[in-house]
Order: structure tokens, then C-alpha cells, then sequence
């Protein structure tokens, strides 16, 4: 018992002096002290260092091809400083350049985005890359995988970006010989090995395809049935994308092949094409995030988004849980007198995670944030959209794993026409919801007491 509360003791000054966040920081600390051992083998499964030094190597090599290959853009034009300075913050720190020359589709469904999707995959010539958390067999597979196998016979530059634990029941080994046998080149983002390699938490969350340089998709649509409607478990699964078109594409690829050529070793050549009759209908700037530096990008783009709204902010997130310092810009822009709206899902694919989610309820509506659930079935949407000026679409949820954890990547937008069909998705969400008042977010004494005792452990969830 002595020992292991020495060893316990040891854990907790070495989580205390690493550099994260301090609710991740406190949710292990409980665990040490409630579970020492237990509490202290998990830590070293899920935390170790071995592939964190590998990929933080990499991620170094990310960061600077970004900044090598991302012209400083377009000299944009904003008519709002709040424009200008959240333009300017993914400029400075993350080498994301803002960039005309783009026109963009905003997709509010699964089902079209797929169409979309499998029409631009056909009118490939040179190249196709993606890059999913999950992928998983089933109808949307086989027809990219149609297209894929037929491209691949062109000529075409095929490569498949997979994580590994999120398309764990994905892909069988005969499968992976068998794209590969075909010409399509595959790599498996950190790959899961039980108890040998633990650290399941370094999650590729990023969902990107991009074709020859002058297409690109990203939002929260992955491979598999459930999101085009095909698989019904949680009921109709809500959720959305946005394909661009011209120079925005550039940057998606380079995300693409800058984590490629980490991941491989190789130097390829990314192409900058002239990108012709495209026509600009606002500043598009795509940014991608990692977690092994000290700059929380993800965070910061919804924080200042969130903090400088005047009339209005709308949120959609499959998962709301969130740190002390995101709550008290939410709650203290909302106290100002601005609409600030959340739409979460009725139907929950993670009972804990939904427990957590509902365990902020009353806080927020005390504060004048409107909650919303969707009730027709899973709302997956990572939307966030301001004051009919700003928007971002993409893959990161409001939780620790996306702002701490995970690969991700988004498209900020700036006066688009997809702003307001951003906006206009957003509202269309909550006349299918509930809205949760004070009444239905009040509960008993003991599911009072589940949910705080989940939201100690929420870092880890």
C-alpha cells in the first residue's frame, strides 16, 4: 500500500509538471489518487513515449513543409477588424494564409456530400488522397472503391491516409494486400498494437479528400454507412461538409501530403497549379492542428470566434466537453447579451460522453445559452458560425480529444456565401430539436452525483 501511493506521488508531480492542459492534468490526478496502480499502468499505456517522440519528429516535419509550401496567400481584404485579427492569428501561428480564388459547396448531409464526392472522384486525372479517421466496408466504400480501381488502371496517383484504431474493424490484412496489390498506395496512422504499442490517444480525427490539387472535402463525414443513412442505429445521422474549389484545395493537400511524407519518408512534389475561371466568392482559410505542440490552433479558432461575436453564435458539436477557460467564454459572451446557441444530439453514440455533455446544461442556461437537442437522430455536425460574417466546417468537436488530442484540420471562412448556408443549416437543426430548459436540465441528487463524478474523469473521455 505504501508503495504504491509513493509510486502514486511520483505520477502526480510528473503530471503536474508536463505542459497540457490543467482538466486533463486533473482527471488523472483523481484517478492516481483513488486507483494508484491501476490508475498509474494506464497512464503509461496511454501516455508513452515512444511513439509520441516518433510522431512528435514528424509533426515537426508537418509544421515546417506547411510553412514551406503555404504562400503567404492573397492580400486579404477584410471590412472587420474581428475579421481580420482571427485571419491574422492562423496566419502568424499556424502558416495557414488566407486565400481567395475559391468558391466552395457547404453539403448539411451525408447523402450529398457522398454524390458530390463520387462525381469530382471520377473527373480525377493525376491525383487522389485521403485521409479518414474511419473508413469501414460497406456500400460507400465500394463505390469509392469502384472509382479508385478504375483510376488506379488510368494511372492516377492513389493514397489512402487510414488511422488505425478508428478503422480498427475496417480493413482485414487480405484487405490491405489487396488495395495494395491493385497500385493504391495505404498507410495506417499510428498503428494499434494492445499492451506493445498502447498509446491509442494520438488519434489521426481528420477526414480530408483532395483531387489534383484543385478539389478538396472536409467536414465530419467519414467512410462509412451510418453517415450517408444507410445504417440506422442512432437514427438518421445528421451531419455535414464542404467541398472548395481552386486555391483552397492547395492547402488540404498540403496537409495531406506534408503528414504522407512524415509518415513514409518520401519527398513529394506538391504542384502549384493556375487555377483558372474560378470564381472568388469570399477569403477561405484551411488550417489543420496538431497535438504534440503547445499551440491549441482548433481551440483558438472557436474561441475567437465565440469571444468577439456581437449579435450572434451558433454551435453544433456531437460532444460538449469542455475546460474551464472555453465554459467561461461561452457563458460570459452570452451574459453580454449575445444569442449564443448550442444544438447537441438527442440520441447519443457515447452514453458517459452525453452524461458529461448534459452535466453543463444548467450552467449554460443560467448564463442565457440556449441548449439544444437534436431529436430525428445523431447530430455529428461540427459547425460554428458568427454574426453572419465567420464560419468554420470541419472535424473538430467541443472536447478534449479534438482540442488536445487529435490530428484535426477545418476551413474558416470569412463573408462566403457558405457562411450563411452554414447559418442557415444551423437553424433548420434546432426547428428539429428540443430545447432544454431550466426545468429538464435540473435533475436529482444522484444523477447529479453521475455526472460529477464522469465530468472528473471527462479529460479521458
Amino acid at each position: 500500500l505504501v508503495l504504491s501511493y509513493a509510486v502514486s506521488i511520483v505520477m502526480c508531480l510528473v503530471i503536474i509538471n508536463k505542459k497540457t492542459n490543467s482538466g486533463y492534468k486533473i482527471g488523472w490526478l483523481v484517478m492516481l489518487i483513488v486507483f494508484p496502480l491501476f490508475a498509474t499502468f494506464l497512464y503509461l499505456t496511454v501516455n508513452g513515449e515512444s511513439f509520441r517522440a516518433l510522431i512528435r519528429k514528424r509533426s515537426r516535419y508537418f509544421e515546417k513543409r506547411v510553412r514551406e509550401e503555404l504562400e503567404p496567400g492573397d492580400k486579404a481584404v477584410f471590412d472587420s477588424e474581428d475579421g481580420a485579427l482571427q485571419s491574422a492569428y492562423l496566419s502568424k501561428i499556424g502558416g495557414f494564409p488566407p486565400l481567395g480564388n475559391t468558391y466552395s459547396k457547404y453539403f448539411n448531409v451525408g447523402e450529398e456530400l457522398f454524390r458530390s464526392l463520387l462525381c469530382d472522384l471520377w473527373s480525377a486525372t493525376d491525383h487522389i488522397y485521403l485521409e479518414y479517421f474511419i473508413v469501414k466496408k460497406g456500400y460507400m466504400w465500394d463505390e469509392i472503391l469502384k472509382v479508385l480501381s478504375k483510376k488506379v488502371g488510368e494511372g492516377v496517383d492513389i493514397r489512402i491516409i487510414v488511422d488505425d484504431f478508428g478503422s480498427i474493424d475496417g480493413f482485414s490484412r487480405s484487405d490491405k494486400k489487396r488495395l495494395r496489390d491493385m497500385g493504391i498506395k495505404i498507410q495506417f496512422f499510428n498503428p494499434f498494437v494492445p499492451v506493445i504499442s498502447g498509446v491509442i490517444n494520438n488519434r489521426d480525427h481528420r477526414k480530408i479528400c483532395v483531387i489534383d490539387t484543385k478539389i478538396a472535402y472536409c467536414g465530419g463525414v467519414n467512410i462509412a454507412d451510418e453517415y450517408i443513412n444507410l445504417d440506422d442505429r442512432y437514427g438518421y445521422f445528421k451531419d455535414s461538409g464542404i467541398a472548395v474549389y481552386g486555391a483552397a484545395a492547395r492547402s488540404f493537400e498540403v496537409f495531406f501530403i506534408s503528414l504522407w511524407d512524415g509518415l513514409t519518408g518520401e519527398k513529394t512534389k506538391i504542384p502549384t497549379p493556375v487555377y483558372e475561371n474560378v470564381l472568388t466568392d469570399g477569403i477561405y482559410q484551411p488550417y489543420a492542428d496538431s497535438p504534440l505542440d503547445d499551440e491549441y490552433i482548433s481551440k483558438t479558432v472557436y474561441m475567437n470566434m465565440i469571444s468577439r461575436a456581437k449579435r450572434y453564435v451558433y454551435i453544433s458539436t456531437p460532444y460538449f466537453v469542455v475546460d474551464d477557460e472555453m465554459l467561461t467564454v461561452i457563458q460570459s459572451v452570452a451574459k453580454s447579451g449575445v444569442d449564443v446557441r448550442i444544438t447537441v444530439p438527442h440520441i447519443p453514440d457515447k452514453f458517459l460522453v452525453n452524461q458529461v455533455t448534459k452535466s453543463y446544461y444548467e450552467r449554460l442556461i443560467l448564463s442565457g445559452v440556449r441548449v439544444f437537442e437534436y431529436e430525428k437522430g445523431f447530430n455529428h455536425s461540427k459547425l460554428v458560425c458568427v454574426d453572419d460574417t465567420v464560419a468554420t466546417v470541419g472535424s473538430v468537436n467541443f472536447d478534449y480529444r479534438s482540442f488536445y488530442l487529435s490530428f484535426e484540420c477545418g476551413m474558416w471562412m470569412y463573408a462566403t456565401p457558405s457562411v450563411i448556408s452554414v447559418k442557415n443549416d444551423l437553424l433548420s437543426m434546432m426547428e428539429s430539436s428540443i430545447e432544454i430548459d431550466k426545468g429538464r436540465a435540473r435533475k436529482n441528487i444522484f444523477v447529479r452525483f453521475l455526472r460529477a463524478i464522469l465530468s472528473a474523469f471527462s479529460p479521458m473521455l
